[in-house]
């Protein structure tokens, strides 16, 4: 058989080895990713091209057109297989229209899973022999950082930090930065700086449609030099966007400024998983209580476990001086990570919230101005790069992507 490049996409990881399984390879010889999102990112960053992307029965059927249709656009010699494990009546006809070129029943065995794939092979090297595999043209040629702020208890920091990051990363690179509002139910982000949002969720979704950068501006609101700030007037019973707009939205202000930093939900919405999959890093923020660091520790299991890196995730220990029973060896012993930075607790905070400025541009000098200053400093100088060494905040002292091939 000619030499393909085959990724499994979606969890769980065993689908890899089923697919490996059905195709009699190994499976270090089969790749995998953990979502649609994820596979579009590899597909951008590729340096060259994937074969065949084969589905997983957990790809949502919306997820999997939505990936189809941005194969079509920026890797058209792409093939997908979408893999189905339960009745899929009325698929087919909407899954060909999207350039998907088979829907496999595993409910009849894995002959007709190796078959699909082996069809898919052809087809896509029969188009690699012409050269219709050049990558698209049109790619962006600025591709920003996004760094997103998670926690899933609230009163841990979360806001807090994403806001007091995004304006200390603007104010010490000088680079256009965007912060960005996903609690599309009770989001404080403009808060912190004295603002209320204008755009409407609509209005955000459509920047990732091909919007331009004067539109992009233009919808965000300019919250001081070198930063912007998306998001939409909080409304508890609106209903999040999906998952896949979430990225086309995500991937437009990434294009358009150097820095991105995302306040995520608080839950394990679509939206706040594709938020983690385009992320470069995502910070997990706890304060020190016993409940938090429960909360922290179920959130990095959950998120490890349908595949995300992780060395993407950094830890921040926010209120790290307070005098509660607890210190940072203990989250450290407990949950069997290192904390990567502490911000100390302070009265400024507050006072910086009510007066609708960020401590670090209020109060630059003072020691949790420093501290989250000293955290944009590594985000921005790549320590917190995947593989880089991560360093606690001293305070009580005082790419080239592989593609996997197979071979005959």
């Amino acid at each position: 058989m000619t030499d393909a490049s085959v990724v499994a996409v979606g969890t769980p990881q065993s689908f890899r080895q089923q697919l490996a399984r059905s195709l009699e390879v190994e499976p270090d010889e089969v790749g995998w990713v953990q979502s649609a999102t994820a596979a579009e990112e590899l597909l951008i960053t590729a340096y060259t091209g994937v074969d065949v992307l084969v589905l997983s029965p957990e790809v949502k059927e919306p997820d999997a057109l939505g990936l189809a249709e941005f194969v079509g656009r920026q890797a058209p010699g792409t093939a997908i297989v979408l893999v189905r494990d339960h009745t899929w009546n009325g698929l087919l006809p909407a899954a060909m229209r999207a350039g998907i070129r088979d829907v496999v029943d595993m409910t009849q065995g894995t002959e007709e899973l190796r078959d699909a794939v082996e069809r898919a092979i052809v087809w896509a090297t029969n188009l690699r022999s012409v050269g219709a595999t050049s990558r698209s043209e049109g790619m962006p040629a600025v591709r920003g950082r996004i760094v997103s702020v998670f926690s899933s208890k609230g009163g841990a920091g979360k806001t807090f930090l994403t806001t007091n990051l995004a304006a200390a990363i603007a104010d010490t690179t000088g680079q256009d930065t965007a912060v960005i509002d996903l609690d599309v139910d009770m989001g404080d982000v403009f808060t912190y700086f004295g603002r209320e949002p204008t755009a409407s969720v609509q209005d955000l979704m459509e920047l990732g449609e091909g919007s331009d950068h004067a539109r992009i501006r233009d919808v965000g609101l300019q919250l001081g030099d070198h930063l912007w700030g998306y998001g939409a007037p909080t409304d508890p019973a609106a209903e999040a966007p999906a998952g896949e707009a979430i990225g086309k939205f995500l991937r437009a202000i990434r294009n358009d400024f150097a820095y991105v930093v995302v306040d995520a939900s608080v839950d394990y919405s679509d939206s706040a998983l594709v938020c983690f999959d385009l992320s470069d890093t995502v910070c997990l923020v706890t304060s020190l209580d016993v409940v938090g660091v429960k909360h922290l520790s179920k959130a990095l299991d959950t998120l490890l476990s349908i595949g995300l890196p992780r060395d993407r995730f950094r830890v921040v220990l926010n209120r790290a001086d307070s005098k509660v029973g607890l210190d940072a060896s203990d989250v450290e012993r407990v949950m069997k990570i290192n904390v990567d930075a502490m911000i100390p607790s302070s009265r400024l905070v507050p006072t910086s919230l009510n007066k609708g400025r960020p401590v670090v541009l209020d109060e630059p000098s003072s020691e949790v101005a420093t501290a989250v200053r000293h955290l944009a400093q590594k985000f921005t100088a790549g320590d917190f790069a995947p593989g880089a060494s991560a360093e606690v905040e001293d305070l009580k002292s005082k790419k080239k992507r592989k593609l996997f091939s197979r071979s005959s």
